[in-house]
């Protein structure tokens, strides 16, 4: 059931400034703990939460790896997240696929079952050390396949990967025994998928049983399950919110007209929502603009990854892109109307990216839609 155009601006309100981009956390942690999880690669990782923290450098994420607070595993729809540590266990449990999921990609690597087996014995021993690919192929004496034996243990939970440069997604891979100083905690299953489905809602909520199971990767029955005993109410046409919020939802100011998010391309807020549940940051008429047409959801135009998005007043009015040349950063905005931008500064927009990226210089390009 769609909801009705004052629901729609009360939602984007609400989403807006839950998802901390109207009030940006003096902190990163805090910001992501305010989205659960983001999608771990790079640059997606530190843009997601650059825009959610007031103050975010470029070397935050490396330290907050290397003193184990964030680490990268298997997280809702299957998809590598960056996460906290003390909650990645219920976070992974919740989620996790089984080995059955990944024979295929075992099988096109040409790696058997028992090999797989082997390779995962002889990892905790020599992956003591993160290690680049090269390293890792070096260390097992193998040069074909190795990587997607390793990837698979990522997916297992016994590897984790950490990221470098912030401009690229370039993984190192380590034990994760040998990283924490302890395999992942295994906390129950079901228990982690009601405690991520409660957390899904105060991060992302209100929203419907049908964004709670396409976000966690999840069918919808159990999804409903999962928050069968949980406090929450129905604020109209299904969208559900924890029963604590429901009096401050009711009372939400309207979002600033004048106020300008820059999302990254995988950006939490993007990727929250079923294909069919994400009036309250884009058109119905911009979602081939603001999505690729297969990806992460499938085929599809509203169904793939989110592109990065600039959002004004809560709403996206353009997609960017960018790409580096040596340490020049151009930009290219394309606004899903004519003259949507005509009230926004664009240059001054991408500072912070820059910055953060390590740009010396930044040219922006308004491209006609």
């Amino acid at each position: 059931m769609e909801v009705t155009a004052p629901d729609v601006e009360r939602l984007r309100a609400w989403s807006y400034r839950r998802q901390r981009l109207a009030e940006p956390a003096d902190d990163a942690m805090d910001a992501l703990r305010g989205v659960v999880a983001v999608y771990s690669s790079h640059p997606s990782a530190p843009l997601s939460l650059l825009c959610r923290t007031r103050s975010f450098g470029a070397k935050w994420l490396s330290e907050a790896e290397e003193a184990r607070r964030v680490v990268r595993l298997s997280g809702p729809r299957g998809s590598i997240h960056l996460m906290p540590v003390d909650t990645a266990p219920r976070i992974f449990a919740a989620v996790r696929l089984p080995l059955e999921k990944f024979a295929g990609n075992l099988a096109y690597a040409k790696i058997e079952l028992g090999e797989y087996e082997w390779l995962k014995r002889r990892m905790p021993e020599l992956l003591r050390e993160p290690m680049t690919p090269a390293e890792a192929q070096e260390a097992f004496g193998m040069r074909a396949n190795l990587m997607t034996a390793l990837r698979v243990m990522a997916y297992e939970g016994l590897v984790l990967r950490l990221g470098g440069s912030l401009r690229t997604d370039v993984l190192r891979y380590v034990s994760t025994e040998a990283w924490l100083g302890h395999p992942l905690e295994e906390p129950h299953p079901e228990a982690s998928l009601r405690w991520l489905a409660a957390e899904y809602l105060r991060a992302f909520g209100p929203a419907r049983v049908k964004d709670v199971a396409w976000w966690m990767g999840s069918s919808q029955k159990r999804a409903a399950e999962a928050l069968h005993d949980a406090e929450v109410v129905d604020v109209g046409g299904g969208y559900l919110l924890p029963a604590d919020d429901e009096a401050a939802f009711a009372s939400v100011p309207p979002i600033d007209a004048d106020a300008v998010a820059v999302l990254p391309k995988w950006d939490a807020y993007t990727m929250g929502y079923a294909p069919d549940g994400r009036q309250r940051f884009v058109a119905d008429e911009h979602l081939p603009l603001a999505y690729s047409k297969a990806g992460t959801g499938g085929a599809g135009a509203t169904s793939g990854d989110g592109n990065p998005l600039i959002l004004q007043g809560g709403r996206a009015v353009a997609a960017w892109s960018h790409k580096f040349t040596g340490d020049k950063m151009t930009v290219t905005v394309t606004p899903f109307e004519p003259r949507a931008l005509d009230s926004l500064p664009l240059d001054p927009l991408f500072d912070d990216v820059g910055r953060l990226l390590g740009a010396k210089s930044i040219d922006v390009t308004n491209q006609d839609p």
